[in-house]
């Protein structure tokens, strides 16, 4: 039941236009929506981050000469309000935390409300480390 789920298209229009955004605007970075986390990373050792790392998924994936830079998320306001979606998110940060890559997360819309400038200084701190 739950492969049939993510095998449901999860794919909203706001990622399309941030995966078209930074393919356009960096073109080095290769970009792919709606991977699972268990084809990211290898299996966690924390018993806790083992059911989001074998059901869930990242939105969109960034990569660099084929090594994982970022994941971005973007997702209506139930990721701030729900209880359940609050404690999934937290152990898809963690498990992107203890791989070192960076995770972006954002509510539906906000890249409209920003200006190019800001919206390229957001990103880019996600997309370049020091």
């Amino acid at each position: 039941m739950i492969e049939e789920l993510f095998d449901q298209c999860l794919i909203t229009e706001d990622i399309q236009e941030i995966e078209s955004y930074i393919n356009k605007t960096w073109p080095k970075f290769e970009t792919e929506l709606e991977v699972k986390l268990k084809d990211l990373f290898k299996e966690p050792k924390n018993k806790g981050l083992k059911h989001i790392w074998k059901y869930g998924a990242a939105d969109l994936v960034i990569r660099k000469n084929n090594k994982l830079i970022c994941i971005i998320e973007s997702g209506g306001s139930h990721h701030f309000t729900d209880e359940k979606q609050i404690k999934n998110d937290a152990r898809k940060f963690k498990l992107c935390e203890i791989n070192n890559v960076k995770c972006l997360q954002m509510v539906n819309g906000v890249k409209d409300k920003l200006s190019n400038r800001k919206w390229r200084k957001l990103l880019g701190k996600y997309l370049f480390r020091n």
